[in-house]
Protein backbone atom coordinates (compact mmCIF):
# COMPACT_ATOMS: atom_id res chain seq x y z
CA UNK A 1 0.00 0.00 0.00
CA UNK A 2 1.40 3.17 -0.86
CA UNK A 3 2.06 5.77 1.74
CA UNK A 4 -0.54 8.36 -0.08
CA UNK A 5 -3.70 5.41 0.13
CA UNK A 6 -2.93 4.86 3.52
CA UNK A 7 -3.13 8.68 4.11
CA UNK A 8 -5.99 8.96 2.01
CA UNK A 9 -7.72 5.08 4.39
CA UNK A 10 -6.55 7.03 7.45
CA UNK A 11 -8.33 10.25 6.85
CA UNK A 12 -11.66 8.54 5.53
CA UNK A 13 -11.85 6.11 8.37
CA UNK A 14 -11.19 8.61 11.26
CA UNK A 15 -13.87 11.24 9.49
CA UNK A 16 -16.33 8.20 9.52
CA UNK A 17 -16.84 8.58 5.55
CA UNK A 18 -14.85 5.25 4.65
CA UNK A 19 -16.60 2.54 2.80
CA UNK A 20 -17.16 -0.73 4.29
CA UNK A 21 -14.12 -2.27 1.77
CA UNK A 22 -11.91 0.68 2.28
CA UNK A 23 -12.76 0.43 6.03
CA UNK A 24 -11.07 -3.14 5.62
CA UNK A 25 -8.51 -2.60 3.78
CA UNK A 26 -6.64 -0.27 6.45
CA UNK A 27 -7.61 -2.65 8.94
CA UNK A 28 -6.07 -5.25 7.45
CA UNK A 29 -2.77 -2.77 6.69
CA UNK A 30 -3.02 -1.65 10.48
CA UNK A 31 -2.99 -5.93 11.90
CA UNK A 32 0.02 -6.19 9.94
CA UNK A 33 1.80 -2.70 11.00
CA UNK A 34 1.35 -2.46 14.72
CA UNK A 35 2.47 1.10 14.37
CA UNK A 36 0.53 2.38 12.13
CA UNK A 37 -2.58 0.93 15.25
CA UNK A 38 -1.19 3.73 17.47
CA UNK A 39 -1.21 6.02 14.80
CA UNK A 40 -4.96 5.53 14.34
CA UNK A 41 -5.91 5.75 17.20
CA UNK A 42 -4.08 8.97 17.83
CA UNK A 43 -5.74 10.62 14.70
CA UNK A 44 -9.06 8.85 16.33
CA UNK A 45 -8.47 10.94 19.82
CA UNK A 46 -6.90 14.11 17.64
CA UNK A 47 -10.73 13.63 16.14
CA UNK A 48 -12.49 13.52 19.19
CA UNK A 49 -10.84 16.52 20.52
CA UNK A 50 -12.05 19.12 17.35
CA UNK A 51 -15.14 17.50 17.33
CA UNK A 52 -15.76 18.31 20.43
CA UNK A 53 -14.26 21.91 19.83
CA UNK A 54 -16.81 22.31 16.74
CA UNK A 55 -19.89 21.27 19.14
CA UNK A 56 -18.60 23.93 21.70
CA UNK A 57 -18.57 26.55 19.03
CA UNK A 58 -21.71 25.08 17.39
CA UNK A 59 -23.17 25.78 21.00
CA UNK A 60 -21.55 29.15 21.63
CA UNK A 61 -23.06 30.20 18.39
CA UNK A 62 -26.84 29.45 19.49
CA UNK A 63 -26.57 30.94 22.85
CA UNK A 64 -24.87 34.60 21.50
CA UNK A 65 -28.01 34.08 18.87
CA UNK A 66 -30.23 33.48 21.97
CA UNK A 67 -29.09 36.04 24.00
CA UNK A 68 -28.70 38.84 21.80
CA UNK A 69 -32.79 38.50 20.92
CA UNK A 70 -33.99 41.62 22.38
CA UNK A 71 -37.07 40.07 24.18
CA UNK A 72 -34.45 37.72 25.76
CA UNK A 73 -33.00 41.04 27.31
CA UNK A 74 -36.11 42.73 28.16
CA UNK A 75 -36.91 39.82 29.88
CA UNK A 76 -33.90 39.48 32.06
CA UNK A 77 -34.21 43.08 32.48
CA UNK A 78 -37.83 42.74 33.84
CA UNK A 79 -37.06 39.54 35.89
CA UNK A 80 -34.21 41.32 37.61
CA UNK A 81 -36.20 44.48 38.17
CA UNK A 82 -39.06 42.63 39.77
CA UNK A 83 -36.51 41.18 41.80
CA UNK A 84 -34.80 44.25 43.30
CA UNK A 85 -38.19 45.96 43.76
CA UNK A 86 -39.56 42.98 45.73
CA UNK A 87 -36.04 42.98 47.89
CA UNK A 88 -36.28 46.33 48.55
CA UNK A 89 -40.17 46.26 49.35
CA UNK A 90 -39.89 43.02 51.90
CA UNK A 91 -36.36 45.02 53.25
CA UNK A 92 -38.17 48.21 53.42
CA UNK A 93 -40.75 46.92 54.95
CA UNK A 94 -38.72 45.44 57.32
CA UNK A 95 -36.31 48.28 58.10
CA UNK A 96 -39.60 50.19 58.48
CA UNK A 97 -40.46 48.03 61.08
CA UNK A 98 -36.96 47.34 62.68
CA UNK A 99 -36.65 51.84 63.26
CA UNK A 100 -40.29 52.47 63.61
CA UNK A 101 -41.82 50.11 65.90
CA UNK A 102 -39.18 49.44 68.98
CA UNK A 103 -41.08 46.12 69.97
CA UNK A 104 -40.56 44.34 67.00
CA UNK A 105 -40.83 40.46 67.11
CA UNK A 106 -37.09 39.17 66.76
CA UNK A 107 -37.66 37.09 64.05
CA UNK A 108 -38.14 40.57 61.41
CA UNK A 109 -35.28 42.28 63.56
CA UNK A 110 -32.54 38.57 62.32
CA UNK A 111 -34.45 38.15 59.03
CA UNK A 112 -34.11 42.27 57.62
CA UNK A 113 -30.06 41.74 59.82
CA UNK A 114 -29.70 38.88 58.04
CA UNK A 115 -31.41 40.37 54.25
CA UNK A 116 -29.64 43.24 54.00
CA UNK A 117 -25.94 41.69 54.95
CA UNK A 118 -26.12 38.92 52.44
CA UNK A 119 -27.35 41.42 49.81
CA UNK A 120 -24.05 43.92 50.71
CA UNK A 121 -21.88 40.68 50.71
CA UNK A 122 -23.18 39.51 46.79
CA UNK A 123 -22.94 43.28 45.76
CA UNK A 124 -19.30 43.38 47.26
CA UNK A 125 -18.06 40.42 45.78
CA UNK A 126 -20.05 41.13 42.33
CA UNK A 127 -18.05 44.74 42.67
CA UNK A 128 -14.87 42.57 43.40
CA UNK A 129 -15.05 40.27 41.00
CA UNK A 130 -15.27 42.87 38.43
CA UNK A 131 -12.96 45.00 39.10
CA UNK A 132 -10.17 42.02 39.92
CA UNK A 133 -10.50 39.81 37.01
CA UNK A 134 -10.74 40.49 33.47
CA UNK A 135 -11.36 38.02 30.19
CA UNK A 136 -8.28 37.12 27.93
CA UNK A 137 -10.58 36.24 25.39
CA UNK A 138 -12.99 39.09 25.28
CA UNK A 139 -11.28 40.40 21.83
CA UNK A 140 -11.81 36.94 20.62
CA UNK A 141 -14.78 36.56 17.81
CA UNK A 142 -16.20 33.72 18.63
Amino acid sequence: MTEDRLAELMVKVVDHVATPAEREELMAHVTQHTELARELEQHQALKAVSDGWVARLEHDLLMDAHQSRSSVRIERTLGLTLLLVGLCSLGGFGLAELLFEPDAPLWVKIGVTASVAGVLTLLGSLIRQRLTTSDPYSEVIR
